[in-house]
């Protein structure tokens, strides 16, 4: 289930719009992780993941008063996001034909505390794992990360990923019996690094 928008978000919200300092950075408190580690399993450039976060968060400051007060916050700004990123690669391959596929490929990958969990299981089931992970489309991957990491509803991914409902209700369930399936996750050592490697690059 996604995160609602509680009273208190709904307070933060209205005094953001009302160019509250301290509630421009309580919104950006509760967002910035998540914007970061989503932001970089859709594109590996650090630095271009930094430029768009800070876009997104110029913009609906410039633009608070137009903004509709969202049901989630997070997930407002998760798309926006996806969307800032989508479009600066858009413009730097201005001069080649530029599909959404291939120039977000979403990434499962480990920082240090993913890796010092890596350590500490053997190289079969890091092998295991990591072949279970490859059996998982771009999309399934990104969908896994936003329903189980992020928290969000299948309506809000639905809107996200640009697919309905109904067919992201199937890429879960699909994705979740090819990774039942698989000898990496037959004890609790599995499931525990798929996890940390779909929460954060």
């Amino acid at each position: 289930m996604g995160i609602g928008l509680s009273m208190d978000q709904g307070n933060l919200w209205s005094k953001f719009k009302a160019g509250d300092k301290s509630a421009f950075e309580s919104v950006y408190n509760l967002c910035i992780d998540d914007m970061y580690a989503y932001g970089l399993k859709l594109d590996t450039d650090r630095e271009l993941v930094k430029d768009c976060i800070q876009e997104v968060f110029i913009d609906i400051y410039e633009h608070r008063n137009a903004i509709a007060e969202p049901q989630n916050i997070k997930f407002y700004i998760l798309k926006a996001l996806k969307h800032s990123i989508f479009k600066k690669r858009k413009k730097e391959r201005k001069k080649t034909k530029f599909h959404e596929q291939p120039g977000l490929s979403f990434s499962a990958g480990q920082n240090f505390e993913d890796r010092r969990i890596l350590s500490e299981l053997d190289a079969e089931k890091k092998r295991l794992v990591n072949e279970a992970l490859e059996t998982l489309s771009t999309k399934q991957k990104e969908i896994m990360y936003l329903r189980f990491s992020v928290g969000l509803s299948y309506d809000e991914i639905s809107e996200i990923v640009k697919i309905d409902h109904a067919s992201v209700r199937k890429q879960v369930y699909r994705a979740v019996k090819k990774l039942r399936n698989s000898k990496a996750f037959d004890d609790y050592k599995g499931i525990v690094l798929f996890y940390s490697m779909l929460r954060v690059f």
